[in-house]
């Protein structure tokens, strides 16, 4: 890998972890300032990092568009949550014989099933990608299992975290 390439790529692993100033950024890489600046301008002007008003750099929109993309409907490649959701929520349901669900929707309704977090009329888990957004929600009806609704988002989110298998070579 390129010496720049792999510190731009360096830069966009720490503002994963936050918003940093050009000193912390450079310190972090073990970078003279001038050479993080012009990484970050480069990246900066193709929308992968952002700059407040504080100059402090942030993750840009670019990346999540980038990350929309890679798992959209129809997209050679692309991960169906459900597709990966499927063996888990069977086993959740052959071991309790339970009514466990995926729910997908939109981010304001998995967001707010993710909050609740307790018993009501269902519990309900929240399942990540590999960000850490809600992409979707495994439910169970009050009373349900809560340990096995727990564990089963967990595993999820763990498998659709994780890159896809490659297929055989093309």
């Amino acid at each position: 890998m390129s010496q720049s390439l792999g510190r731009g790529l360096s830069i966009l692993i720490e503002l994963g972890d936050g918003p940093r100033n050009l000193d912390e950024l450079a310190g972090r890489l073990g970078v003279h300032k001038t050479t993080v600046l012009r990484l970050l301008r480069t990246l900066e002007a193709e929308r992968f990092v952002r700059r407040d008003e504080n100059h402090r750099f942030h993750l840009g929109a670019r990346l999540g568009a980038l990350a929309a993309l890679a798992d959209a409907p129809g997209r050679p490649g692309a991960r169906d949550v459900r597709a990966v959701a499927a063996p888990h929520l069977a086993r959740l349901n052959a071991a309790t014989g339970g009514a466990a669900r995926l729910v997908t929707g939109p981010p304001a309704l998995l967001g707010d099933l993710a909050r609740a977090g307790a018993p009501g009329r269902y519990a309900a888990a929240p399942v990540r990608d590999a960000a850490g957004d809600v992409v979707a929600a495994v439910t169970v009806p009050d009373g349900g299992d809560l340990t096995g609704l727990l564990a089963t988002a967990d595993a999820i989110s763990a498998d659709y975290g994780r890159p896809a298998a490659a297929g055989p070579p093309g």
